[in-house]
């Protein structure tokens, strides 16, 4: 069970820096205006949320392996 743990953590944290990436892409690649919409603010709040969320849930995993 300790090895199953440690490597659900290490995917959901690999699966988070992915996240993140496409996070950073998005807010770069987006239009100047899009940064005034609210829609895209609320997306990318929402998103950096779930992200923070996963990271921590990751780190609980892979803590929890030891």
């Amino acid at each position: 069970m300790r090895i199953l743990n440690l490597l659900s953590g290490v995917a959901v944290l690999l699966t988070t820096l992915a996240f993140g990436h496409l996070l950073h892409r998005y807010f770069v690649d987006a239009p100047h205006e899009s940064l005034r919409d609210p829609g895209f603010v609320a997306g990318m709040i929402t998103g950096v949320t779930v992200g923070i969320f996963s990271f921590i849930g990751g780190c609980f995993l892979v803590r929890r392996a030891r």
